[in-house]
């Protein structure tokens, strides 16, 4: 009865959608719904506004069962079931075909993890559905009154220039009174939002923050830019716009070398990855190259090490977002050739799968990838992990800690670090009449 509904109103996907992945399922594979076999199970959780976690398993010649592929899945649109249950399906055919293609390459069943299988069998339940049905419709009348009222999702960027502790320690403490300062951007709720900060020092020592920069009225990001006050590396003077393209532009990753500084912007809008160079730092930047075309490809991040460049993206498939899957190329220079690392994705899970800044050594020498962690929506918190195998044949990493936004506060998604300067992105649900304002603030 629901689905019906969905359909009616909603255009939602078709029955033959919502069942495609059930004839191309492999013989040799079975799909384990959040630990155990079922496609009830995968409704269950849908039904319950929950993550699925799909599993392709294989039992071995040796009989043990064996784990070939997994995903926790992004469901961007929770309180719509047909398009959650559309996407889960979509994402399992991907990873039959990603199990195929695995045990092609593999020279033993132990180069495979074995895998639990729980005895727990979900039923849905009419109470479910009914649930469900009226938490979407409490949730579109809802957001059909706050819309009138309130921006939701907006954007500004906090800056702290008091030089924290590098070993990250005041990011595992909730907010508090004796948590260091950071200056908090806010702009109108009217005409702009401030996203993806990504500082930078000069020669000449004078630090810089590039950021996307996204006018409401044309909902098409640009990359702005801000010279840091140099006596008190404070956010003082209005930012200028400094690229715009056709499409749109955010997480504007910056980068020097031999002798140049380049920028990695997003351009998933225009399908590609592209490089563009300094001419001259930091008012104007001329396209240099495009390192990938017929790509969505979101906030790509570039890593050298030992005579190594690393390309970090996540890349859409199908119809799911961009949020869930990390991918991973190396090559000789930031120019490329790239060459994709045979454990692609390298990360598939919405909890930390999307860049979410600049990777780092940590006090400890550690290797950390900060990520977002888009589980309950987009960018609602970080991750912190500490990459513990990168080579072109192995990648291995293990989740740290995270990172939740602080009270009144909805979300983090980028997080940098260049010498004395912190920034961080913070998102926020504000009245529509409020005004531009700078705020001083713990996080």
């Amino acid at each position: 009865m629901w689905i019906a509904f969905e359909r009616m109103v909603y255009a939602a996907p078709r029955e033959r959608d919502l069942i495609v992945a059930d004839r191309l399922a492999a013989p040799e594979f079975d799909m384990l719904y959040n630990g155990t076999f079922g496609m009830e199970n995968l409704w269950k959780r849908l039904l319950l506004q929950q993550t699925p976690h799909l599993q392709v398993v294989w039992r071995a010649p040796d009989g043990k069962i064996r784990l070939i592929a997994e995903s926790h899945v992004a469901i961007p649109s929770r309180s719509y079931f047909c398009h959650s249950l559309s996407v889960a399906l979509g994402r399992q055919r991907v990873l039959f075909e990603r199990a195929k293609r695995r045990i092609q390459r593999a020279t033993s069943p132990c180069d495979f993890p074995l895998v639990e299988i729980s005895e727990h069998l979900a039923e849905t339940s009419t109470a479910d559905v009914i649930r469900f049905a009226l938490g979407h419709l409490s949730e579109k009348f809802a957001n059909q009154f706050h819309k009138r009222l309130q921006r939701k999702g907006h954007w500004g960027i906090a800056v702290n220039n008091e030089g924290l502790p590098r070993d990250l320690s005041f990011l595992r403490k909730a907010s508090a009174p004796d948590n260091a300062n950071w200056c908090l951007q806010i702009p109108s709720p009217t005409e702009r939002f401030y996203a993806d900060p990504f500082p930078w020092r000069d020669a000449d020592g004078r630090y810089h923050l590039f950021f996307e920069d996204l006018p409401y009225d044309t909902n098409k990001g640009v990359i702005s830019h801000v010279a840091l006050d140099p006596a008190t590396n404070t956010w003082k003077a209005p930012p200028h716009v400094v690229l715009e393209r056709p499409y749109h532009l955010s997480y504007p990753f910056i980068f020097a070398y031999e002798g140049n500084v380049f920028m990695v912007p997003e351009t998933s809008n225009n399908r590609t990855i592209e490089i563009y160079r300094a001419a001259p730092f930091p008012s104007a930047w001329v396209l240099h190259t495009v390192l990938m075309e017929n790509i969505v490809a979101a906030d790509t991040t570039l890593y050298y090490e030992s005579g190594i460049w690393w390309l970090f993206t996540t890349i859409e498939q199908g119809e799911g977002p961009n949020w869930d899957e990390l991918y991973l190329y190396h090559a000789p220079t930031p120019f490329g050739p790239w060459h994709a690392h045979p454990m692609n994705p390298i990360v598939s899970d919405c909890r930390r799968a999307r860049m979410a800044g600049n990777i780092f050594r940590d006090v400890s020498n550690r290797l950390i990838r900060p990520a977002q962690n888009c589980e309950r929506e987009y960018g609602s918190a970080l991750w912190f992990c500490e990459i513990t195998e990168l080579s072109p044949t192995a990648y291995a990493e293990t989740p740290l800690f995270s990172k939740e936004p602080p009270p009144a506060y909805v979300g983090f998604h980028t997080w940098n670090r260049v010498g004395e300067i912190t920034v961080v992105d913070i998102k926020m649900n504000i009245k529509k009449r409020a005004k531009a304002k700078v705020i001083y603030r713990a996080l």
